[in-house]
């Protein structure tokens, strides 16, 4: 029996206790008031009788009602529910330090759609079985299992995150991908600790953002998360970044694809995989963006170079960053054509009509816009086909393994497709003379990585002829 289900039984009978004892005590004191008058008849005894039994049948129907008010675990798997388990983790950040790791089972979907819900559930079960067992062995007897959505399991555990992260480590070699009853379960883990924040709610976004980016950077994490907030929006609203230009070999002018960090009170950089989700969650990613594209603007001249920069998907179907990067050429006319927005996307657009005349409009006023990610997500082949695109970026996937001949063969297609719908190809992380050959020979027409140039800063790039 796991901690939460023997949580849940001292719940129920406390809940009972709570409701049956005045109940109990009402009766006694009625009877031995009853009974201690000198005058006492049946009639009087049997009215209070019929009181007493109306006042319980109440009280059970109460009982019955508030229990099922009062769950503290999961009806089907017996974890705490993500409001109890929220409770008690405040409670513990007000004692001491203690660290909240979060278990997913990636791929609790497809198992939903191919075996069914009923299947999936147990498959969950299953997974709290193995982390109670597993955690149990290791010395930890009374461990808090919640459930926050979905798949995605809540342990608290005392201390800071550092002394556990050899056994999360542990577990996940044990289980990470483990068979149930011929189901394939694929299980992933991250953590943090209160060190960042005493906000329940910011560490459970911040063990997503780590889930999504896989980040393991120990010097990232010296920032609490309300400290780095701070930092992020004061960085925003002053305007300090910095942008590094990463050459792009390309046979008819300069190509530089730009990478955007923030620069904190201190000097030092806030890496996009720390300030991109904060500000999405603020709403606040059109403003950097729309300052980045300016102050690109501000850096066309005579000469014949462009600048790559990404732009979410979101904010470039955005009406107000739509207005503003319509409105740059009138400051910078000679930033035409010399910028390239690049975007990438997961879930394929409905309003594609509406989208296409937005890409249509950007292309008209004097951008380039160039679809990242392509092979790798199903929306960039739809995409392809459906709007105006300029350059189609591989996705790395390919370009890891470019020597290998399955995904050279897919790459050619690929880049024969993108030629045929009338977009140029590029291809980056080329890390040596071995992969620049092979994607020469496949006619992609740009090339990035270490091997053909390193990132510049703006002064570098300035004070490049």
């Amino acid at each position: 029996m796991t901690y939460p289900e023997k949580k849940e039984r001292e719940h129920r009978f406390a809940l009972a206790l709570r409701m049956g004892l005045p109940i109990f005590f009402l009766s006694v004191v009625s009877l031995f008031a009853l009974l201690s008058q000198r005058y006492t008849t049946y009639s009087s005894l049997i009215v209070l009788s019929i009181t007493i039994l109306g006042v319980m049948v109440y009280f059970i129907f109460y009982l019955i009602y508030q229990s099922n008010r009062e769950n503290i675990t999961d009806s089907i798997i017996h974890t705490f529910t993500s409001e109890y388990f929220f409770q008690l983790a405040l409670k513990a950040f007000r004692k001491k330090t203690h660290t909240i790791v979060m278990i997913s089972v990636e791929n609790l979907g497809l198992i939903n759609e191919r075996y069914g819900f009923k299947n999936g559930d147990e498959a969950l079960l299953t997974t709290v079985r193995k982390i109670d067992r597993f955690f149990r062995e290791k010395g930890i007897e009374k461990l808090p299992i919640g459930r926050n959505k979905g798949g995605d399991f809540l342990l608290l555990l005392p201390g800071e995150k550092q002394q556990y992260i050899p056994l999360i480590e542990l577990f996940l070699s044990k289980y990470q991908n483990f068979v149930h009853r011929e189901i394939e379960i694929h299980l992933e883990a991250v953590a943090v600790d209160s060190r960042l924040s005493q906000e329940i709610e910011l560490l459970i976004s911040r063990l997503y953002e780590l889930y999504s980016d896989r980040i393991r950077s120990e010097k990232e994490e010296l920032y609490t998360i309300n400290e780095l907030e701070s930092e992020i929006i004061s960085a925003l609203e002053e305007k300090r970044f910095s942008i590094g230009f990463w050459p792009v070999c390309c046979d008819e002018y300069d190509v530089y694809d730009t990478t955007v960090k923030l620069v904190d009170s201190r000097g030092e950089f806030i890496h996009q995989s720390r300030y991109v989700p904060t500000l999405n969650r603020l709403n606040k990613m059109r403003l950097l963006e729309s300052d980045v594209i300016e102050h690109l603007g501000s850096l066309c001249d005579e000469r014949k170079r462009d600048f790559v920069v990404n732009i979410s998907s979101v904010t470039l179907r955005n009406p107000h960053f739509f207005e503003h990067a319509l409105t740059l050429f009138e400051r910078y006319p000679k930033a035409r054509y010399k910028i390239t927005l690049l975007f990438e996307e997961k879930e394929y657009c409905h309003q594609l009509d509406r989208f296409a005349q937005q890409i249509a409009h950007y292309r008209k006023a004097g951008y380039k816009i160039a679809l990242d990610r392509l092979g790798g997500y199903h929306t960039t082949l739809l995409y392809l086909k459906e709007l105006e695109i300029d350059l189609v970026r591989f996705d790395t996937l390919y370009s890891r393994s470019i020597k290998k001949e399955g995904h050279q063969n897919i790459l050619q297609g690929l880049n024969l497709s993108a030629h045929l719908c009338g977009a140029k190809t590029w291809i980056s992380m080329i890390e040596d003379e071995g992969s620049d050959q092979i994607a020469r020979s496949l006619k992609i027409n740009y090339r990035q990585g270490n091997y053909l140039g390193k990132i510049l800063s703006e002064e570098q790039l300035q004070g490049k002829e």
